[in-house]
């Protein structure tokens, strides 16, 4: 009995280690095969990112890298100007600023920062130096170079006496860096309502495709394979100068003359004071229509001013005898 009970237990023990050697190995095996299905899931993932750097780097070397070429600065110094022409040179870096290639055409100042090369700005400041020597002002030349590595804008002015008889006044200008010409024109017409009583003459489209060396953010590109769009129109404007037809004003002469003279009383002697009235001209005035506003032959104002023909300009400012 005792050797039956022995046996029986051995036999459980036996039993129970194979229960238990069983469980060690399914145990084994389940964790095997959660190492093998995050080993696959992996391989998976890395071999996306794989096809993923080879697509990315086909689509860059499907386009031609792009050899950046030496800038050559003009040299501003080699400009022929005349006697009493200005040279106004200046230049600003994009690099470093948000949106670089926002910042690069802002050749005036863009709203966001107020960034800019304030180039309109002082090419007015020139041409009003211009109109103090005494001449009506004119822009005469225009360049605008950009250096695509240091985003660097280059520009020079030439501003002088006016060789076509406009007095030019003042310049603006509207651009979009990447935006294509639709993007400037839909500008424009603002821009020019802001003188509605000037006529405006462009000066200068520039249009150039500048090598892209950066990301928006100013991130430098390892390879250069695009280029951005750079736009920006510039327009110069001059006042309208306003004048009388000669035939008209001589047929205004002649119903004058062949009215009937009416006879007055002889007003008492006055003191006549020897000021003279000052008249601004607006929009829409003539000689003939300022000379019966104040009772006056339009001979007289023109002999009081100096006068040697009937043109007059909005803002000049006349003597009335």
């Amino acid at each position: 009995m005792i050797i039956i009970r022995t046996i029986f237990i051995s036999i459980s023990c036996i039993c129970f280690s194979f229960i238990s050697i069983s469980c060690i190995c399914f145990s084994f095996i389940s964790f095997s095969c959660i190492c093998f299905s995050l080993l696959t899931n992996y391989f998976a993932y890395a071999q996306v990112e794989l096809i993923n750097k080879i697509a990315d780097t086909s689509k860059n070397l499907s386009k031609a890298v792009i050899i950046i070429p030496k800038f050559e600065r003009i040299n501003p110094d080699t400009l022929k100007i005349g006697e009493f022409d200005e040279l106004i040179v200046d230049s600003y870096s994009a690099l470093g600023m948000p949106a670089v290639y926002d910042a690069l055409h802002s050749f005036q100042t863009r709203r966001s920062d107020n960034f800019g090369g304030h180039l309109n700005d002082k090419v007015n400041i020139g041409l009003e130096n211009i109109r103090k020597k005494g001449f009506k002002s004119d822009v005469k030349q225009f360049y605008i170079q950009i250096d695509p590595k240091t985003l660097t804008v280059y520009w020079f002015a030439v501003v002088g006496p006016s060789s076509d008889g406009n007095n030019y006044l003042s310049v603006n200008s509207r651009g979009s860096a990447g935006g294509g010409i639709l993007a400037v024109q839909k500008q424009l017409p603002a821009m020019h309502k802001l003188n509605p009583t000037m006529t405006y003459v462009k000066i200068l489209e520039f249009n150039e495709d500048v090598i892209q060396c950066f990301e928006w953010d100013g991130k430098p590109l390892s390879l250069i394979t695009d280029y951005i769009n750079i736009r920006q129109h510039f327009y110069k404007y001059y006042e309208t100068e306003v004048s009388i037809n000669p035939a008209i004003e001589d047929s205004i002469k002649t119903n004058e003359s062949e009215k009937e003279p009416i006879q007055l009383p002889k007003p008492k002697k006055q003191a006549v004071s020897s000021k003279q009235i000052k008249y601004t001209v607006k929009a829409g005035d003539n000689l003939t229509k300022i000379a019966k506003k104040h009772h006056v032959s339009v001979s007289k104002i023109k002999k009081a001013n100096g006068m040697l023909s009937d043109l007059i300009r909005i803002g000049q400012v006349l003597k009335i005898p």
